[in-house]
């Protein structure tokens, strides 16, 4: 059985709201890099304040945001795909910066985390 934490279950809830918030500006944006900005960057800070492990779940909780974001709002004009079929491409695709910014966060941390140990 999985059981999170009290500390991880807030930066979940937070993870998904991220998420949403960078899926939501991908469905009214024109340029993609910025919503992979903030993928990563809210990946990045969010294993920041996690327990190092919990990064990839942190993860793909900004990116099943996305898909969250895409599953609650309207189609945008001409979209030939299922709001689910969408919502599942911008997913699997909003986990990569998400995965690559946890990793960076989580390793800041522990780099952190050591230097004050020194």
């Amino acid at each position: 059985m999985f059981l999170v934490s009290t500390r991880t279950a807030p930066l979940l809830l937070l993870a998904l709201a991220c998420g949403a918030c960078a899926g939501l500006w991908d469905l009214s944006a024109a340029a993609l890099h910025e919503t992979l900005a903030i993928l990563a960057v809210s990946a990045a800070l969010l294993a920041a304040a996690a327990p190092p492990r919990r990064a990839p779940l942190l993860a793909l909780a900004v990116a099943a945001g996305v898909l969250l974001a895409h599953l609650v709002s309207p189609p945008p004009p001409g979209a030939h795909l299922a709001p689910l079929e969408r919502g599942l491409i911008s997913a699997a695709v909003a986990a990569v910066p998400a995965l690559a910014g946890a990793a960076a966060g989580a390793g800041a941390a522990r780099l952190l985390a050591r230097r004050g140990r020194a």
